[in-house]
């Protein structure tokens, strides 16, 4: 399998060879968050490396931070590329890849290489990806601190976490691939944005924070917080502003 320039690999569980890219704005500093970064059915950890601008939104934080960006499955075989996310996206999910394993896999051989804070280890995932990040948030809790889900959906059919971990879930009233009311797109049926935090909220005991207003709803999880964003404005396309957002909720809900 061929390895792009710049690119690491990892040889997992179920016998795959996974790419991913890992960026080091620590600063050399010690004890930094650990961002990774999953891109949406059909793109690659290249493609939202540029667009999603987690790079650019670190370095002007004046906070290091290390950022990982894995590849899905489909390339090598000329498929579009994809998470196993539970009852999406194909072929990951047809193939029943081991995308939770590779993803803790990664974690260990980052925190191995860098000086990562384990209690800072942040998740954001466009699309597919942001079904992972949910998938991640209740099958990988233990490694997992906090999720971002941009334009995404719980896909799974039983969470069981084993703590709560900080979710930020947004989403656009415009969007027609993950639509934020939920419904059937090309075969796949996709609960709404707020059923997909309330799914997980009740797994993680959550308590509602707010009056549950439409555009925003907050649940309290003990040490953690767990918050819906949807805006009349946004489509299915990644924002402008969701990396700053991001960034901005996990330093502000990091654990101690």
């Amino acid at each position: 399998m061929f390895i792009p320039p710049g690119y690491s690999s990892i040889m997992t569980s179920d016998g795959r060879t996974r790419t991913y890219r890992v960026v080091d704005l620590s600063n050399e500093e010690d004890g930094v968050p650990l961002i990774i970064v999953l891109h949406g059915f059909g793109g690659s950890a290249a493609a939202i490396s540029e667009y999603a601008g987690f790079e650019a939104v670190i370095s002007g934080s004046g906070s290091g931070a290390v950022v990982a960006y894995p590849d899905g499955i489909g390339a090598e075989t000329g498929s579009p590329q994809s998470w196993n996310a539970g009852g999406c996206c194909p072929f990951a999910m047809f193939e029943a890849v081991d995308d939770v394993g590779f993803l803790a896999q990664l974690i260990d051989v980052v925190e191995a290489d860098f000086s990562i804070d384990s209690e800072r280890v942040w998740v954001v995932g466009h699309s597919n990806g942001g079904m992972l990040a949910y998938r991640l948030a209740c099958e990988l809790a233990d490694k997992v601190s906090a999720i971002g889900v941009a334009a995404g959906a719980m896909m799974l059919d039983a969470c069981t976490p084993s703590r709560a971990v900080n979710v930020l879930h947004l989403h656009g009233e415009l969007d027609t691939v993950v639509p934020s009311n939920g419904g059937e797109v090309l075969g796949v049926l996709f609960p709404s944005a707020r059923q997909s935090i309330e799914r997980y909220a009740v797994a993680a005991s959550c308590s509602p924070a707010t009056s549950g207003a439409s555009v925003t709803v907050e649940f309290s999880c003990g040490s953690a917080n767990v918050s819906l964003v949807v805006d009349s404005t946004w489509t299915h396309d990644w924002q402008p502003d969701w990396a700053k957002r991001f960034v901005e909720f996990f330093a502000t809900n990091s654990r101690t």
